[in-house]
């Protein structure tokens, strides 16, 4: 199946879509794969690339894409940019002849809303503030960081300075390397967490040479994911831990998704071994392409090739029309020393139609590479 030319309700895929600057992304309720897509959403790639590069089901990015458009978060190119809330202004508060004059106070915070659903000044006693990001413009920088903000690369300079800034965080507490407060809530470790993810994500910057910047992207990447698990693990195994109260058996599927992404958070911290055997638990419940594709991948680099293989063929057999699957394939081939197999594969991929130019060159350059091994043994 191929990426449609129009999607209802957004028209062509080759528009490019922005972000709406006031969209909230924790208010609104979205997941993380519905977070993964819209952090692709940059207003420079057309919907179809976006679509291409994510290597979810087609039909399940449709939906996301669809569902966030709904929502307000996506712009097309042809719509503004959503005004900000008006401003009330201020207006003298009556008072009375011999009532005292008052201070002037600092601004008033603004309100948020209580659990009843009315709102209650942000004064009220709340979780610690998130740490502003002042330390993220990279102050005195070393001669390796500023070789790395004058290369030749395609990225921009601020965005260099945001992630060599992160890099300096990493090996600190979990706390420090997402900027925030000790003893921070739930919902802000949440929120700082997408916050630093949307800027560095190493997916924002697929098919963009970076050079060396690309390691260092991937360690503060892989940094932040590390920190915000550790940090949350604790607290979502409280928040689920059972109170005495009957409720209904969990789904099937929801188990499926719980054990998926705690195989996701194990991955990211590192313990390659647990998330196999969450991965196959996931599997066993529920099999899906996207933890076939994303247990390939770990077994890849657990160098399990064997597990790599068996998961990759299972993510081709679902989606045969997807070259990322089929790069995935040849990698677990590859891994197991089937070079001719590998070879196979990727002449294959190589003939499905591809839109994306940066998955093209990877294709080519992987059967490059192939191609070479093969006459060197």
């Amino acid at each position: 199946m191929s990426v449609p030319q129009e999607i209802a309700g957004i028209g062509a895929t080759t528009q490019k879509l922005r972000v709406s600057p006031s969209f909230d992304p924790l208010r609104a309720g979205v997941g993380p794969e519905e977070y993964f897509v819209l952090s692709r959403v940059d207003g420079a790639t057309t919907l179809r690339d976006v679509i291409v590069t994510t290597g979810l089901p087609l039909s399940q990015v449709i939906s996301i894409v669809t569902r966030l458009r709904s929502l307000g978060a996506l712009l097309l190119p042809t719509e503004a940019d959503p005004a900000p809330a008006p401003t009330r202004a201020a207006t003298p508060t009556p008072t009375r002849a011999d009532a005292p004059a008052r201070a002037p106070s600092a601004p008033m915070e603004p309100l948020r809303a209580g659990r009843s659903g009315r709102h209650v000044a942000a004064s009220a006693p709340s979780p610690p503030p998130l740490v502003q990001a002042p330390e993220l413009e990279l102050p005195n920088p070393s001669a390796a960081e500023q070789a790395l903000l004058a290369a030749d690369l395609e990225i921009s300079e601020a965005e260099r300075r945001i992630v060599l800034a992160l890099a300096r965080r990493v090996g600190s507490d979990p706390w420090g390397m997402l900027g925030v407060a000790k003893g921070t809530e739930l919902a802000d470790l949440k929120k700082a967490y997408f916050r630093l993810s949307k800027e560095i994500h190493p997916d924002r910057y697929y098919g963009k040479r970076l050079g060396p910047l690309a390691e260092v992207l991937s360690q503060v990447f892989e940094a932040v994911s590390r920190a915000y698990a550790t940090l949350t693990e604790a607290k979502k195994q409280r928040a689920s831990a059972p109170r005495g109260t009957a409720s209904s058996p969990q789904a099937p599927a929801d188990h499926a998704v719980e054990l998926f992404d705690r195989g996701c958070a194990a991955e990211v911290s590192g313990d390659l071994g647990n998330a196999l055997q969450l991965f196959a638990a996931s599997l066993r419940v529920d099999p899906q392409l996207r933890v076939f594709r994303r247990g390939a991948n770990c077994a890849l680099t657990a160098r399990q090739f064997k597990l790599a293989l068996e998961y990759a063929k299972k993510a081709q057999l679902l989606a045969p029309e997807d070259p990322s699957n089929a790069r995935l394939l040849a990698r677990a081939f590859r891994g197991n020393g089937d070079l001719s197999d590998a070879e196979e594969v990727l002449v294959f991929a190589l003939a499905l139609p591809i839109d994306n130019d940066a998955l093209m060159a990877e294709l080519r350059a992987d059967l490059a590479l192939v191609r070479k091994q093969l006459t060197q043994g």
